[in-house]
C-alpha cells in the first residue's frame, strides 16, 4: 500500500510540475544575417496597452535603436511588434507576450521572442519580461550589449 501511494505521489509531483514553468523562447528568423538594427519601425497599440508600449520603446532605445512609431516611419531597418495577453486573477496579470522584429521594407524576420506564463503562474514585472525577451532577442541577432541580469522576478 505505502508502495502504491508513493507512485501515485510520484506521477502527480510529475504531471503537475511542468504546469508550475514559465517558458520563454527566442528565435534567430532566417533575415538575422546582415540586417542592420539601428532605426525601428514601431507599431504601438496604444490605449490600454500604453505602458506595454513604452516599455517596449524603452528596451529597443536601451540597445541603442532609434525609434519611430507606425505608420510614419521613413527608412526603418526593421519592423517591430508585439502581442500581449493579461488575465484576471485578483489583479491582472502577463499570460504571454510576443515580440517580433522584422526587416523593413522585406518584411522577413530576424528574430521572435515568446514568454508565457504558466497555469499556476506568477505576477511578473511586465517591463522585465520584455526586458528579459529582448535582450535575448538581441543577444541572438549578435548584439555585444545585449546581455542583463534576470528581471522578469523583480
Amino acid at each position: 500500500m505505502r508502495t502504491l501511494v508513493s507512485l501515485i505521489a510520484a506521477v502527480s509531483a510529475l504531471v503537475i510540475l511542468p504546469g508550475c514553468s514559465t517558458t520563454q523562447n527566442v528565435t534567430a528568423g532566417p533575415q538575422v544575417k546582415n540586417s542592420p538594427m539601428a532605426t525601428a519601425c514601431f507599431t504601438a497599440h496604444g490605449g490600454r496597452s500604453a505602458d506595454m508600449d513604452a516599455a517596449v520603446q524603452r528596451n529597443l532605445e536601451n540597445h541603442g535603436v532609434s525609434v519611430s512609431l507606425a505608420p510614419s516611419c521613413d527608412k526603418a531597418d526593421m519592423n517591430v511588434t508585439y502581442t500581449d495577453s493579461w488575465y484576471w486573477d485578483i489583479v491582472m496579470y502577463l499570460r504571454s507576450m510576443d515580440i517580433r522584429f522584422y526587416k523593413a521594407p522585406s518584411g522577413g524576420l530576424i528574430a521572435s521572442g515568446h514568454w508565457k506564463n504558466s497555469v499556476l503562474h506568477q505576477f511578473p514585472n511586465a517591463d522585465g519580461v520584455v526586458q528579459d525577451l529582448m535582450d535575448e532577442m538581441f543577444k541572438q541577432t549578435g548584439e555585444p550589449t545585449a546581455v542583463r541580469t534576470k528581471a522578469a522576478s523583480n
